[in-house]
């Protein structure tokens, strides 16, 4: 059975006025920051 690591979130900066966050993720799956960009993508631009 394969063993599936669960990514850690960590907020790395954000700005005084809310405006800027910079996270990190990781470890990540093969092909699964992709999908993880293209939903967040699709949910700041709509």
């Amino acid at each position: 059975m394969i063993e599936i690591e669960k990514p850690k979130i960590e907020t790395v900066e954000i700005s005084d006025d809310a405006t800027y966050g910079k996270f990190v993720v990781e470890p990540l799956e093969r092909g699964y920051g992709t999908t993880l960009v293209n939903t967040l993508r699709r949910i700041l631009l709509s």
